[in-house]
């Protein structure tokens, strides 16, 4: 049996500006960290404008997406996947999202078939990323710590 690969997390910050009638919203919220490397670095080809689904200031939100990622329940537009990061300026889809299937079953978690998704057009399936396997216990601790943003 191989080792299970390991999750981690670090945190996004994404610094706010207004200038000429253009206003950036502040955002801090979690990068899920695999095997060392940043997961949206790798799903972005080195870098994309996200926030991660944890989101500091949102408890609602990070307590739906701490169910979500701990029931392997998918979110509703996301092509039976489970949103892990969206638009930091609204939250929605519809401008570009990151998504993964997740199964947790047999004392392991499986995040695989990773795509873009947007809710209105098929995902964009991203087949060199993945599918990466976590021990359930080492896997639900990453997630309980991480919600907690």
């Amino acid at each position: 049996m191989s080792q299970p690969d390991t999750l981690d997390f670090a945190l996004l910050t994404r610094h706010g500006s207004s200038e000429a009638g253009s206003t950036r919203q502040a955002r801090v919220s979690v990068d899920f960290v695999v095997n060392g490397a940043s997961l949206l670095g790798l799903l972005a080809k080195g870098g994309a404008d996200m926030m991660g689904c944890f989101v500091r200031g949102y408890g609602d939100l990070n307590q739906r997406a701490h169910e979500s990622l701990l029931s392997a329940k998918p979110d509703d537009d996301c092509g039976g996947r489970t949103l892990l990061y969206t638009c930091p300026e609204c939250g929605d889809i519809g401008c570009g999202a990151f998504a993964a299937k997740i199964d947790i079953s047999g004392g392991k978690a499986v995040w695989s078939d990773f795509a873009y998704v947007n809710g209105y057009e098929p995902p964009s399936l991203l087949p060199e990323i993945g599918p990466f396997q976590f021990s359930l216990e080492d896997y639900s601790s990453a997630i309980e710590s991480a919600s907690h943003i």
